[in-house]
C-alpha cells in the first residue's frame, strides 16, 4: 500500500491534459487495493474533479527589486515557508498547508519558472509536500509565511500556526550604524507575509500586514497567465529604519562657504536594544509585525550608542540645504535598519563653518560653543526633541522609516523646528511579478 500511495501521488501531481485519465485511474488503484474506499482527507484533497483549480503562488515581493531571472543569492531564491488555512475563524476551518516549503522552480524540460511546493524529500524538499485545490465552498482562505525559508534542518525550530509565530532565539536581528555613509552589515534574517483570499475572486486578495488590497491587474502588469487563482505574498519589514537630516532658512544673508561636518547622533536612552534574538507574535489576537523578540541585547558603551557620524572630510553645504526637498542627510539617505522598540531618546552633535559673529560666545548650559577665529559654531548634545507636541521619546515600530528633519531658523541662540515623518517601508519592496508563464 506505501507503494501504491506513492505511485498515485506522482499520478496526480502530473498536470497534463490527460487529468481526468489520471484520475480515473488513481480512483481504481486505490480501491482495488483496500476492501473499500476510505474518508482519508489526503487522498479527497487530491482526487477531485476534473476542472478544480490548484493552489498556486505568484513571484512574492521581496525585500529589493528582483526578477526570476536573477542569478545572484536573494530572498527570490531562497523561497518561503507557508501555512495556510481554509474556512479561517469559522466553524469549517481548517489546515491546507502546514508549514509548506516554497520553491522557485525552473523546468529545465519546458522552460519554465514558477513557485512550486509539490515534491518529496528525494525533489529536495524537507518533507512530502501535495498539490492542493481551492475549495470554492470554503473561502476565507488565509496565509501565514516567512521569507526566506529556513534550512529543512531548522524547519522544525519554527511555529507558524493559526495563532502563533515564533522565530528561534538562533536568529538575531541586528541593528546599523553608519560611519561617513558607510553602514554597518545589520541583519533582518526573516520577513513575514500575512494574506487573506476572502472569496473566490482573484483581484481582491488582502495584504492584513498594511491592511490594503493586493493588486493583481494582469494587464497592468503585462502579465499574460491563464492560472485562474493565484496567491501573492507580499514580505514586511519586522525591523525599522530610521535616517536624519537638516536644513536652514537662515534670515540672515547666507554665506558663500557654509558648511555642516563632525556629525554624530546618538541615542541616549538606557534600553537601547542593538539585536533582537528570536522573535514571537500573537497571531490570534494581532498580527505578525506587532510581537516581540525573545531575547535583547542593550548598548553598554558610547561607541553602541552612535548611529550615525561623520568626520571633518563629509561637509553638507547649508547654502543649498535651504529647504527640504534639499535637505542634506548626513551621507546616509537611505537610512538604518533598527530593531524596533520604545522610548528611544536621542540627540544630535555637529559643527558649523562660515557664520561671522562679533566675538566669541558658550551658552549657558555649554551645548554651544562659538569660536571667532575659526567662524565655527559647535554642537554638542543637542537633544532631538518635539518640543511642539512635548515628545522627548520616540517608539520605533515595524515596517516603518522614521525621518527626522531638523530645521534650523537661528544658529544663535539656536532655534530648531523638529519634524519626524514616518512611512510603510514600501520604496524597499518590489514589485510583484504576475507572469507564470514565461
Amino acid at each position: 500500500m506505501v507503494l501504491l500511495s506513492k505511485i498515485i501521488q506522482l499520478m496526480l501531481r502530473k498536470n497534463t491534459k490527460n487529468y481526468n485519465f489520471t484520475l480515473w485511474w488513481a480512483g481504481v488503484l486505490l480501491c482495488a487495493g483496500l476492501t473499500a474506499c476510505t474518508a482519508d482527507s489526503t487522498i479527497q484533497e487530491e482526487d477531485v474533479a476534473d476542472g478544480s483549480v490548484p493552489m498556486q503562488f505568484s513571484q512574492a515581493v521581496m525585500s529589493a527589486s528582483v526578477t526570476r531571472a536573477a542569478t545572484t543569492t536573494n530572498y527570490l531564491t531562497q523561497g518561503f515557508l507557508v501555512g495556510c488555512w481554509k474556512g479561517f475563524a469559522s466553524t469549517k476551518q481548517s489546515v491546507v498547508m502546514d508549514k509548506y516549503e516554497v520553491k522557485y522552480q525552473t523546468s529545465l524540460w519546458t522552460n519554465n519558472s514558477k513557485w512550486d511546493y509539490v515534491g518529496t524529500t528525494s525533489d529536495g524538499y524537507y518533507k512530502t509536500q501535495i498539490e492542493r485545490y481551492w475549495d470554492t465552498n470554503a473561502f476565507p482562505y488565509r496565509f501565514y509565511a516567512i521569507s526566506p525559508c529556513p534550512a529543512a534542518s531548522d524547519i522544525s525550530k519554527f511555529t507558524l500556526t493559526d495563532t502563533k509565530l515564533e522565530i528561534p532565539t538562533t536568529s538575531a536581528f541586528v541593528y546599523q550604524t553608519c560611519n561617513n555613509g558607510v553602514l554597518t552589515a545589520g541583519a533582518e534574517p526573516y520577513m513575514p507575509a500575512q494574506v487573506e483570499c476572502p472569496n473566490g475572486s482573484n483581484e481582491k486578495d488582502v495584504d492584513l500586514l498594511n491592511n490594503t488590497i493586493i493588486s493583481k491587474d494582469r494587464t497592468q502588469n503585462g502579465a499574460t497567465t491563464t492560472y485562474d487563482r493565484y496567491v501573492a505574498l507580499p514580505f514586511h519589514h519586522i525591523t525599522s529604519k530610521v535616517r536624519f537630516a537638516i536644513y536652514n532658512n537662515y534670515e540672515k544673508e547666507t554665506p558663500s562657504n557654509f558648511y555642516i561636518y563632525n556629525v554624530k547622533v546618538k541615542a541616549v536612552s538606557d534600553n537601547y536594544v542593538t539585536e533582537g534574538k528570536g522573535y514571537t507574535a500573537d497571531l490570534k489576537n494581532s498580527d505578525m509585525l506587532h510581537g516581540s523578540f525573545i531575547e535583547t541585547t542593550k548598548a553598554t558603551t558610547d561607541d553602541e550608542r552612535i548611529l550615525l557620524q561623520t568626520d571633518e572630510t563629509k561637509q553638507g553645504e547649508l547654502n543649498k540645504a535651504v529647504d527640504r526637498n534639499n535637505a542634506y542627510f548626513f551621507e546616509c539617505t537611505d537610512g538604518m535598519l533598527q530593531v524596533p522598540q520604545k522610548g528611544v531618546k536621542l540627540t544630535i552633535s555637529f559643527d558649523v563653518y562660515g557664520l561671522d559673529y562679533k566675538s566669541d560666545f558658550v551658552s549657558t548650559d555649554g551645548h554651544i560653543v562659538y569660536n571667532k577665529t575659526s567662524k565655527t559654531i559647535h554642537y554638542t548634545d543637542i537633544a532631538i526633541k518635539d518640543d511642539k507636541n512635548s515628545i522627548e521619546s520616540f517608539d520605533w515600530e515595524s515596517n516603518y522609516i522614521y525621518t527626522y528633519i531638523l530645521k534650523v531658523s537661528e544658529f544663535y541662540p539656536l532655534t530648531i523646528d523638529f519634524s519626524a515623518e514616518l512611512t510603510p517601508w514600501t520604496d524597499v519592496t518590489g514589485d510583484i511579478e504576475t507572469n507564470l508563464e514565461k
